[in-house]
C-alpha cells in the first residue's frame, strides 16, 4: 500500500529531516497518492501513500491520541476492523474512520510485543514510541512485505521499503558483496537478510528490531510450528479447507478501490479468482498470453486455453495480456531497476503483466503461495523418503533402494549423507556448486570465499522445526524459494503503485495447512490434494487436474531464436572479460550450449543478462 522510510540518529544528524525526504521521494512510485513526514530530536519518518482503504483520514505517519507514538506502515491488516473492536473497548480512542495502520499505535500501547502475533496481514512498519525512546521496527510471517535497513554508529539505523531509500539518505555504504552474488548464481536467490550491498540487509520475516539509545532487543514473534492432525474424515477436511480459504479471500478483497486478480490458468489463481468474482461479480481477470508462432518446443508453457476456460466457468471480464518474443530487449533494463538485484525467475514478464494491471487499478489478488504449503511441489517431495509415498509398479525394486539408502544416510557411492541431501542438491540451481572453479575467476572466488552453498542450505534444514523429512521440505521451501518470489512481487508491483495480496498466504490458511495430515496433500506423486478437492467446486475439472506448470516465459527457445544476437550482445566476451566474475570461455560454452540445443542454459543465462544490467547500473565490479 505504500512506501516507509526513516532515520534513527539520537540527535547526531541535524539534517535527517531534509535527508528523510529525499528517502521517501525515492520511493514515489510505491506510493503515488500522497506523503507525510514527522520528526522529533531522535528520528525523522518519511512515508509515500498507495490510497487503497479509508482514503480521506487513513494518511501517515499515524499518531495515537496524545501523539506520543508514531507509526508508519507499509502493506494491509486483514484483521484491523477485530482488533479496533477491541481496543474500543479497552478504552483508546481511533482518529481515523477505518485505517487498519492505527490499530498498530494503540495495539503497542495496548500489548506491547503481544500485539504481533495477534496480526492477520501483510506488513513491515515502523513505530516510534516517544515515550520510551524506542524505534519499533516490524516484519509480517513469512516477509510478504520487506523491510531493507543499515544500521549506523551509536546504535542508529536507517531503513526503508527499498534499497533506493537507503542510498537516497546519504548514508548507505557503496560497497557489494561477492558472497552475496555467489549465493545469487547458486540459488537465483538470497535469504537469512543478506543482500548484495555491504551493510545493507533485510529484517527477516517474522521478527521485531528494537532499538533504545543503550541497546538493540531483537526477538521472532513467529516461528513455523507442525502439529499434524489425523482428527476428522477426509471430507471434513476438506469442507474445513474450503471455507477457510473462502473466508481469506473474502477479507483481502476489503478495500475502498477496485481489486483484480491474477488469473494465469492454473488451480491457484483460478481458485482465487472464482471466489474473488463470488465476493464482487465486477472484479476483472488479468492473464498473460505469449508470441508462441517462435515459442518451438516451448509453446506448450502458454497457459492461455486454461485461462480462458477458467474465465468462461467463473463468468468474470479477463484482460488478456501479449508478450511478444522480443519484449526483453526493451524491459531487462527496467526490471533490473525495479528488482534492485538479480534474482529468480524471469521475472521481466511479471514486471510487463503487472504494468497493465496498475493501468486500472491499485489493488491485485495473486495465487502466491498455492504450493509452499499444499504439497504442490511434488517432484521435491518424490526424492525425500515418507511413509505416504506411493510407489509405481515400474522400477519399484530400484526406488525402494534408493530411499532405503537415503534414508540409512548412504549414497550411491556409499558416502554419508541425510535423507534431506537430494534435496539440498535439487535447489542448487542454476550454477550447482561443483561448477563454481570452472565459472567464476580465481579472483572472484578469493573475493567470495566466506561463502558455501552446501553450508548456507545444510543450516536452514537444521533449523527445521520437524523431523519429518517433508516437513523439512516444506519448511526450505518457505523460508529460502518462497521468501525470494515474495520479494520479487513486491518489488516488480510496487513498481507500479500496484499492491500485490496473497491470500493463499493468509494466517488462517497457512494455520491450517500446517496441521493437515500429509495424506492430504501429497503423496509424491499427486500434489495439493486437499487443495485441488476443494477448489474442484469453483473451478473446471481439466484445472483442478491439471499438473503443476510454473508461471514462465518460452524464453528457452526465444534465446536460441529472436532474442539470440541480443543474448550475445549483453553478454559480449569483452564484457565478460572487463566484469572479472565469470571466465568468458564459460560463458561463451553456456551461450553455445544452449544455442545448439545441446543444454537448457535458461535459468543462468538469465541470471548472466541481470546480473551483467545491475553491474552497469550500479556500478559494480567496474560498472558499464
Amino acid at each position: 500500500m505504500c512506501g516507509i522510510a526513516g532515520i534513527l540518529h539520537w540527535g547526531r544528524a541535524p539534517d535527517a529531516v531534509g535527508r528523510a525526504r529525499h528517502m521517501a521521494d525515492a520511493l514515489r512510485h510505491r506510493g503515488p497518492d500522497g506523503d507525510g513526514y514527522w520528526h522529533d530530536a531522535d528520528i525523522a519518518l518519511g512515508f509515500r501513500r498507495l490510497a487503497i482503504l479509508d482514503l480521506a483520514t487513513g494518511d501517515q505517519p499515524m499518531p495515537n491520541e496524545d501523539g506520543r507514538v508514531q507509526v508508519v506502515c507499509n502493506g494491509e491488516i486483514y484483521n484491523h476492523r477485530e482488533l479496533r473492536a477491541t481496543l474500543t473497548a479497552a478504552g483508546h480512542t481511533f482518529r481515523s474512520d477505518h485505517s487498519d495502520t492505527e490499530v498498530l499505535v494503540h495495539g503497542w500501547e495496548q500489548w506491547g510485543e503481544d500485539l504481533l502475533p495477534r496480526l492477520n496481514g501483510m506488513f513491515a512498519f515502523a513505530l516510534w514510541d516517544q515515550r520510551h525512546r524506542e524505534l519499533v521496527l516490524c516484519r509480517d510471517r513469512l516477509g510478504i512485505k520487506p523491510l531493507y535497513l543499515h544500521e549506523t554508529a551509536h546504535n542508529g539505523v536507517v531503513f526503508g521499503s527499498e534499497v533506493r531509500a537507503l542510498r537516497a539518505s546519504g548514508f548507505m555504504p557503496s560497497g557489494i558483496d561477492a558472497a552475496a552474488v555467489l549465493e545469487t548464481f547458486s540459488f537465483m536467490n538470497i535469504w537469512g537478510g543478506r543482500t548484495p550491498y555491504t551493510g545493507v540487509r533485510m529484517l527477516e520475516p517474522g521478527t521485531c528490531a528494537r532499538f533504545r539509545p543503550d541497546r538493540k532487543i531483537s526477538s521472532t514473534f513467529w516461528r513455523m510450528t507442525f502439529n499434524r492432525r489425523q482428527q476428522r474424515s477426509d471430507k471434513e477436511e476438506v469442507e474445513r479447507f474450503a471455507h477457510v480459504l473462502e473466508q481469506a479471500v473474502r477479507s483481502q478483497m476489503a478495500a475502498d478501490v477496485p481489486v483484480a486478480t491474477y488469473l494465469s490458468g492454473g488451480i491457484d489463481s483460478s481458485a482465487i479468482t472464482a471466489l474473488a468474482h463470488q465476493v464482487d461479480a465486477t472484479t476483472r481477470a488479468y492473464s498473460c498470453i505469449f508470441d508462441i508462432a517462435r515459442a518451438g518446443a516451448d509453446a506448450t508453457v502458454d497457459e492461455r486455453e486454461f485461462s480462458r476456460a477458467a474465465a468462461s466457468h467463473i463468468g468474470i471480464e479477463r484482460v488478456e495480456h501479449s508478450i511478444a518474443a522480443d519484449a526483453l530487449i526493451a524491459q531487462l533494463g527496467r526490471t533490473v531497476e525495479h528488482l534492485e538485484y538479480p534474482r529468480m525467475g524471469m521475472a521481466y514478464v511479471n514486471d510487463l503483466l503487472a504494468e497493465r494491471v496498475a493501468k486500472d487499478g491499485k489493488v491485485v489478488l495473486s495465487g502466491l503461495g498455492g504450493d509452499e504449503f499444499t504439497g504442490g511441489y511434488v517432484g521435491r517431495y518424490a526424492i525425500v523418503p515418507h511413509r505416504y509415498r506411493r510407489q509405481p509398479a515400474a522400477g519399484l525394486r530400484a526406488r525402494l533402494r534408493s530411499m532405503r539408502d537415503l534414508a540409512t544416510g548412504r549414497q550411491s557411492g556409499g558416502a554419508p549423507d541425510d535423507p534431506l541431501s537430494v534435496y539440498r542438491r535439487a535447489l542448487n540451481v542454476p550454477l550447482p556448486w561443483a561448477q563454481r572453479d570452472d565459472a567464476f575467476t580465481p579472483d572472484f572466488l578469493r573475493e567470495a570465499k566466506a561463502f558455501d552453498a552446501d553450508a548456507v542450505i545444510a543450516d536452514v534444514i537444521a533449523t527445521a522445526p520437524s523431523q519429518d523429512p517433508w516437513d523439512g521440505v516444506m519448511y526450505v521451501d518457505a523460508i529460502t524459494y518462497l521468501h525470494g518470489l515474495l520479494v520479487l512481487e513486491d518489488k516488480l508491483s510496487m513498481a507500479h503503485g500496484l499492491e500485490t495480496r496473497v491470500p493463499l498466504l493468509d494466517n488462517t490458511v497457512i494455520d491450517d495447512l500446517l496441521d493437515v495430515d500429509w495424506r492430504l496433500l501429497s503423496d509424491g506423486i499427486e500434489g495439493k490434494k486437499l487443495f485441488r478437492r476443494a477448489a474442484a467446486r469453483w473451478v473446471p475439472d481439466a484445472i483442478a487436474r491439471k499438473p503443476k506448470m510454473g508461471f514462465a516465459p518460452p524464453d528457452a527457445s526465444w534465446y536460441r531464436g529472436a532474442l539470440q544476437p541480443f543474448v550475445e550482445t549483453v553478454l559480449a566476451p569483452a564484457k565478460i572479460s572487463r566484469r572479472g566474475v565469470f571466465k568468458p570461455t564459460f560463458v561463451a560454452r553456456v551461450l553455445d550450449e544452449h544455442a545448439a540445443g545441446a543444454a537448457n542454459h535458461v535459468a543462468l543465462i538469465w541470471s548472466l543478462m541481470c546480473f551483467e544490467t545491475w553491474c552497469d547500473a550500479n556500478g559494480a565490479f567496474g560498472g558499464r
